[in-house]
């Protein structure tokens, strides 16, 4: 391979995974969006929708900022709230493994887990939004790193 088509193909395969990403941004986007409008529980004290994400990570970027900044949120919204004991709960989430892409969808709750399973998933809503907003995300994925190539 010459050095021109070397360079040529770095290039695309460089723009190819930032329009990836794009997709990736746009996808997640949808699943917050199910998230919080969810009717599967009733919030008390409005930490779990505002600080309900879902972000785009890579092996390179994890967007650790955003479960920090939601977690923030949620610890604001639980001070001094009387009707629960929930706290925000912050975790490491693995990135993706090399060569790869993940939408991660999380509440950066103590009791997130509890609504996605207690009884049985009745007031599930995280797996729900992924599940529901998947073949949207894809598209958005293939509409997005399809500009790379034109």
């Amino acid at each position: 391979m010459s050095d021109d088509m070397a360079a040529n193909w770095r290039r695309l395969v460089t723009r190819h995974l930032a329009q990836q990403q794009v997709g990736m941004q746009q996808g997640a986007g949808l699943v917050q969006d199910a998230m919080v409008v969810t009717t599967a529980y009733r919030g008390m004290s409005g930490a779990t929708r505002a600080s309900s994400i879902a972000y785009a990570a890579t092996e390179q970027d994890t967007n650790d900022g955003e479960p920090t900044a939601a977690a923030n949120t949620a610890a604001g919204l639980l001070q001094g709230f009387q009707g629960h004991a929930g706290q925000a709960y912050l975790t490491d989430a693995p990135g993706p493994g090399q060569h790869a892409a993940a939408i991660i969808a999380t509440v950066p709750t103590d009791y997130a887990i509890k609504l996605e399973q207690e009884n049985a998933g009745e007031k599930a809503f995280i797996a729900d939004a992924l599940h529901q907003e998947a073949p949207a995300a894809f598209d958005a994925v293939v509409r997005a790193t399809s500009e790379a190539w034109r």
